[in-house]
């Protein structure tokens, strides 16, 4: 069947191609503070599927900018307040009279054996 097919692809006759036309990006931010980049083909609204507005490019990477910062913040003080629960469990293992080495393994604790 393969065989059976012209090659190279006959013309299809139409002088005046045009190029497929290029997509438009719209930014929205939601009522509840999400965002979003929503991609359509040119003379399409962007419609929004709950409360929300567009806004510029510029807004959105800036208000992406500002979630980012905010995230990382927040999983930086979760990892600080784990280290302190794991540094709190080595040190009441050791002091129940667990050996170090059994006491790291159960409380995850990575830190030197001289706590504060």
């Amino acid at each position: 069947m393969i065989d059976e097919l012209p090659w190279p692809w006959p013309d299809d006759g139409l002088e005046d191609d045009q190029p497929a036309p290029q997509p438009v990006v719209s930014y929205v931010q939601y009522e509840d503070g999400t965002l979003a980049r929503m991609t359509t083909g040119p003379g399409v609204e962007a419609g929004l599927s709950r409360p929300g507005r567009l806004i510029t490019e510029a807004e959105y990477d800036k208000l992406r900018g500002e979630m980012d910062d905010a995230h990382h913040a927040a999983v930086d003080a979760l990892k600080v307040a784990d280290q302190e629960r794991q540094a709190r469990a080595f040190q009441d293992l050791v002091g129940a009279g667990i050996p170090e080495a059994t006491a790291r393994t159960l409380s995850g604790y990575e830190g030197s054996t001289a706590l504060a």
